[in-house]
């Protein structure tokens, strides 16, 4: 990467407190679909996802490449339907990054979403802790 892992930790860190300072973190318990079981305090995961390109490789610059950008995006819908909500998503337009948080109790719906940009992008998503539920169960 061009500017290396500090830069992107930082930016990371700067997208998460701009979701989430403020909004609720999570969905309600009446907001939830119904049978599911995600443990005693009924928290679903959230995910920072990365994913970049090469300016060669762009998907703007190309229609193949505009219609599964299109493609990838419209899939968000479906994945709504498997419990994944997508609660920012974000684009260094110069700098050819995505950055996209999700919140799902599903590992296997989350990597299905993001198959369609698995041929012509790089990228990852981690599971993260916001930093007050950090706080609470670091080490003293």
């Amino acid at each position: 990467m061009k500017y290396g892992i500090a830069r992107l930790i930082g930016i990371s860190v700067l997208i998460i407190t701009s979701v989430f300072s403020g909004s609720k973190l999570y969905a309600e318990g009446g907001e939830k679909e119904s049978g599911w079981a995600l443990g005693s305090d009924n928290k679903k995961t959230l995910y920072v996802a990365y994913w970049t390109h090469t300016p060669e490789n762009c998907p703007g610059r190309s229609a193949d490449g505009s219609k599964m950008l299109s493609r990838f995006w419209e899939g968000r819908k479906k994945a709504e339907e498997k419990g994944i909500k997508i609660l920012g998503a974000y684009v260094t337009v110069t700098e050819h990054d995505y950055y996209i948080i999700v919140e799902a109790n599903d590992y296997s719906a989350v990597v299905e979403f993001f198959l369609p940009l698995v041929p012509t992008q790089t990228g990852k998503f981690a599971p993260v802790l916001t930093m007050d539920e950090w706080l609470k169960i670091m080490p003293k």
